[in-house]
Parts: C-alpha cells; sequence; structure tokens
C-alpha cells in the first residue's frame, strides 16, 4: 500500500511539472497571439489611442485570469482572495502588492475590473511579452524622473483605472523577508495624492520564487492567499504631504513596515 501511495505521488509529480512546462509554453504563445493578432485587430476598431489601450488592458485581464484559472484545473495550484470587491471596484489607487511568486502580476490584474501596470524592461523587449505591455500602455520602469511622471500623469485622469506597482521591484527570494522597498512607488503617491492600496500576497507552499526555475515545483499543489487591505491616505501616514525626498522616504519606511508587520500577522494567522 506504502509502494502504491509512492507511484501516485511520483506520477502526480510528474504530472504537475509536465503541466507547469504546458502552462507557461501557452503564456508565452498566448502573449505572441495578442500582440501579433489581437492587439492589430483592436488598432483597427478605433481612432481614439485611449479606447484602443483600455480595450487591450481588458484582453489582458480576461487572458490572464483564464491562464490562472487553467492552471486551477490542471491541478498546479490553487488560489483564495479576501476583499476581492476592493480589488475590483478599485479606480484611480495606486495598488501595492508584495512579490513571492513569478505570476502575482498574473493574479492580481486577472483579479482587478482594468489596471495600469508598472513593467521592468525584461518584459518590455521580450518576444513573448512586449506585444501585449506595449499596446496595452503599460509603463516602462526606466528608474527615471520621466517614469514617476508617466505614472503620476496615468493616475491624475479621469476615471482613470488604478495603477499596479510592486515596491520590491522583484520577486522575494524563498525563504527571506521582503527586499528593501524602492522608492518610486513612495513617490508616486505623494505626488498624484491618489489612495494606496495595499495587496497581500502569500504563497505555500513556497515555489516560482527569485531564482527559481519554473521546474522545481512543490510536492504538491501550492495554494496563492491574495488579501486585499483597506486603503491607505498618504495624508493619514503623514503629517506634512509636501513632495520633498525626506516626506518620500518616510512614507516609503512607512510602507515597508506596514507590509512587514501585515505580513507577520498573516502568517500568524494561517
Amino acid at each position: 500500500m506504502l509502494k502504491l501511495n509512492r507511484i501516485k505521488q511520483k506520477a502526480n509529480y510528474a504530472w504537475r511539472v509536465g503541466a507547469t512546462g504546458f502552462s507557461f509554453a501557452s503564456f508565452g504563445l498566448g502573449g505572441v497571439a495578442i500582440g501579433g493578432l489581437i492587439a492589430p485587430l483592436v488598432k483597427l476598431s478605433s481612432a481614439d489611442l485611449e479606447l484602443r489601450k483600455q480595450r487591450t488592458q481588458k484582453v489582458i485581464k480576461h487572458s490572464f485570469k483564464g491562464f490562472t484559472e487553467m492552471m486551477v484545473k490542471l491541478g498546479i495550484m490553487t488560489y483564495t482572495v479576501e476583499g476581492l470587491d476592493k480589488l475590483q471596484h478599485s479606480q484611480q489607487e495606486l495598488v501595492i502588492a508584495n512579490h513571492p511568486t513569478l505570476i502575482d502580476v498574473v493574479v492580481l490584474i486577472g483579479l482587478m475590473e482594468q489596471a495600469n501596470c508598472v513593467v521592468k524592461q525584461a518584459l518590455w523587449s521580450n518576444p513573448f511579452t512586449k506585444g501585449p505591455v506595449q499596446s496595452a500602455g503599460y509603463i516602462l520602469n526606466a528608474g527615471s524622473e520621466q517614469f514617476i511622471q508617466d505614472c503620476v500623469q496615468k493616475l491624475q485622469q479621469d476615471h482613470a483605472a488604478s495603477l499596479l506597482i510592486f515596491p520590491e521591484g522583484t520577486r522575494t527570494a524563498k525563504g527571506e523577508q521582503l527586499n528593501d522597498f524602492q522608492r518610486g512607488a513612495a513617490n508616486i503617491a505623494l505626488r498624484a495624492g491618489v489612495p494606496i492600496r495595499p495587496v497581500l500576497i502569500s504563497c505555500t507552499p513556497s515555489t516560482l520564487t527569485k531564482n527559481e526555475k519554473w521546474y522545481h515545483i512543490p510536492e504538491q499543489p501550492f495554494h496563492i492567499h491574495v488579501k486585499v487591505l483597506d486603503a491607505i491616505r498618504v495624508e493619514d501616514v503623514l503629517d506634512d504631504v509636501t513632495v520633498n525626498p525626506k516626506n518620500v522616504r518616510q512614507l516609503n519606511q512607512q510602507l515597508q513596515w506596514f507590509f512587514n508587520q501585515e505580513l507577520s500577522l498573516n502568517e500568524q494567522s494561517c
């Protein structure tokens, strides 16, 4: 009986390795299809640039939602969401989240009604992802003053979608604490004067972290838990909301402390 159970476990593991490889191959092909086929069709659908970006964002949202559900059906993962309505109705907010896994952005954008997103250079130039992210009007994180201005401008547009950013800048390493927050998110929130919507993400068992290969999967399906918290107003955190390096630094420190505290409490309650 014990031998039979081991055989079943090995077979299940082999299935999930294969299914994971299939999922990531599908993701890459989907990116090519959106960039090479769907985005040009969207471009022909309207002369309004902003409307075309919004439509492409909708396509990406539904694609990411479908990708997440496919991984669930394949037995690779499960997920739960607390406070989903807060995320679905998020508008003109700076949504910030910790970054424990490779698919955090896929799960979150699939849950949001519509979202702008900050992307790093690797995704901006990757042949599988550059078509969708550029057609959707996502913002390249070039670490420059222009990048900050572009984010602020996006958030201050009438009826703008919320902007998703990961303050760590990269995934958390396995078994490590949060990376130090980069100051971009605090800088954007202070300049734009918009609410900050914190989102906590946990993954059990840990997988798809920084420096882990896609095939380094855990012995059992992983579970992602998304917890959407109440929005934070900058004026409730800082006595002085003047845009200057000191206040940006203080806001960044407060956000890092807040996430560390909340993640610690979240782990204790699990």
